[in-house]
């Protein structure tokens, strides 16, 4: 199944970069999105890189990056984002993967603030963490982020003109297998788990707005075209 996962992945986002190509447009994708999944990215593969996981558990995140970032260079393009600004983000971006691949995040480890829920305020104290768990953790929250906008796009313009709803099945099912191979290979990373079962959830519901939104979209068009 891993293995099945990587390989898919490499032609993952292929039908949205190819939609954008055909449309020489990127009209209703939002490149924050997109940035935010290239975070995501480096922190799941740094994660994974420094814990020693099985590349089975983890390889299709690195040919996602790659076509992540064609979409970004295709946004770029077509919105006309000034180079000085663009090439600043990919300093940055660089400076990020080189911070997370270091061994100082490897060997870093912090205290944070836990309180069990069932107890309450009375069990508040300090966990020492390994700062890549921390990291993952977070990388589950700019995923949601990153996902958000989109959805909320949808809801407010009822336009998924620029969705390939291929793309996003693919994300489903390959979200949906890593929630049944980290169970199975590492059972006791419990946050990686979840953020694939998150990843699988906003997955649906952008499937979901397609087939919803699909039926709206003549209607638009014929209304134009009568006005």
């Amino acid at each position: 199944l891993g293995m099945g996962v990587i390989l898919g992945a490499v032609g993952f986002k292929l039908p949205q970069i190819r939609l954008i190509q055909k449309k020489k447009s990127s009209a209703g994708l939002a490149l924050s999105q997109f940035v935010l999944e290239l975070c995501v990215s480096a922190i799941t593969l740094s994660f994974n890189y420094h814990i020693g996981a099985p590349f089975s558990t983890y390889g299709e995140s690195g040919f996602i990056c790659l076509q992540n970032i064609i979409i970004v260079l295709q946004i770029r393009h077509y919105d006309r984002i000034s180079w000085p600004s663009f090439l600043a983000g990919v300093a940055a971006y660089g400076c990020l993967v080189a911070a997370l691949y270091s061994d100082y995040a490897r060997d870093l480890r912090v205290d944070v603030p836990f309180v069990d829920v069932g107890v309450g305020l009375d069990s508040f104290k300090y966990v020492n963490m390994r700062f890549q768990d921390c990291l993952q953790g977070v990388s589950t929250m700019v995923m949601i982020t990153s996902r958000i906008p989109t959805i909320m796009t949808i809801f407010r313009t009822k336009n998924v003109s620029n969705i390939s709803r291929t793309t996003w099945g693919l994300n489903l099912a390959g979200a949906t297998i890593r929630v049944f191979t980290t169970f199975r290979e590492l059972p006791d990373e419990l946050v990686l788990q979840a953020s694939f079962i998150i990843s699988a959830l906003l997955s649906l519901v952008v499937i979901l707005q397609t087939f919803v939104y699909a039926k709206a979209e003549p209607a638009a068009a014929n209304d134009k075209k009568t006005k």
